[in-house]
């Protein structure tokens, strides 16, 4: 018998420096096409991509989101190219493309704020 969830992930929390607080917020709102949930004065962010996945934007001192910790986004494999030259464009810098055992299309990118990020391009979904 499979116990009861203690609990639902509801968003995981990134550093950025203080003077690109607003600019990763618009990042994740112009690159992603998120929208923000919540704003509370001029050093916590939620972002949001509408259907659950949330992310805390926090401006402070403490340092990015180092490799090999990341926060992973999921995207069809036709749109990889295209999220490659648009995270590009916007400042993020790209590591090369790699397959996982699985045959999984994996980007691993940092953010304009340096927190490293991946994005995977599923053969076959997770399930919830």
């Amino acid at each position: 018998m499979k116990p009861p969830s203690l609990a639902t992930m509801e968003h995981v929390g990134v550093y950025v420096p203080r003077d690109k607080f607003a600019a990763i917020i618009d990042f994740y709102v112009d690159v992603f096409g998120w929208h923000v949930i919540r704003r509370v004065g001029d050093s916590i962010a939620f972002v949001g991509d509408g259907s659950g996945g949330r992310m805390e934007i926090l401006a402070g001192d403490e340092p990015p989101l180092p490799k090999p910790h990341h926060v992973a986004f999921v995207l069809p494999m036709d749109q990889l190219d295209a999220a490659i030259e648009t995270l590009t464009a916007a400042g993020a810098q790209c590591n090369p493309v790699t397959l996982s055992p699985a045959g999984d299309k994996l980007l691993f990118f940092f953010d304009p704020a340096g927190n490293y990020m991946q994005i995977v391009c599923r053969v076959n979904a997770m399930e919830l």
